[in-house]
């Protein structure tokens, strides 16, 4: 009997660590409940390409030559394995004073028939210069 109710406590505390732990704010990097889902058949450009940074670039990437301030712009891959790949696009010190910084999370599969990697899902968040979620990264529209 004493084993059964030792066990039951251990998973209460389990849920109870979980449910608590995946906040928006508090969710590790890269874990899709942390971004705003993205409809890709909304995005405007190509889907598919040679490599997954040209298609993050392409879709999500600053298309002006310069951009004031201090603006910066880094790709960085998240996991890897076979043929996925998950990528993390972060852009900070945008020309927006709400918005410090967004970052998009996409997830890419290659097609070995075609020899292209095609992005397969996508979500963002953003990082607002004030209010509550200032400094944070969030899912919330920043004031």
């Amino acid at each position: 009997m004493n084993k059964y109710r030792l066990q039951s406590i251990g998973l209460g505390l389990s849920l109870w660590s979980m449910v608590m732990g995946c906040t928006a704010q508090n969710a590790p990097l890269g874990k899709e409940e942390a971004y705003r889902p993205l409809d890709l058949a909304q995005l405007d450009g190509e889907l598919t390409a040679e490599e997954p940074e040209t298609i993050a670039l392409n879709l999500f990437g600053n298309k002006e030559e310069a951009v004031e301030g201090n603006f910066s712009q880094e790709i960085e891959v998240l996991e890897q394995q076979g043929f996925k790949r998950t990528l993390l696009l972060t852009q900070m010190n945008l020309p927006d004073d709400s918005v410090q910084g967004i970052r998009y999370r996409l997830k890419f599969e290659f097609d070995q028939s075609t020899g292209k990697w095609g992005l397969t899902e996508a979500g963002s968040q953003q990082s607002c210069s004030r209010g509550d979620h200032s400094g944070h990264w969030t899912v919330e529209l920043c004031p």
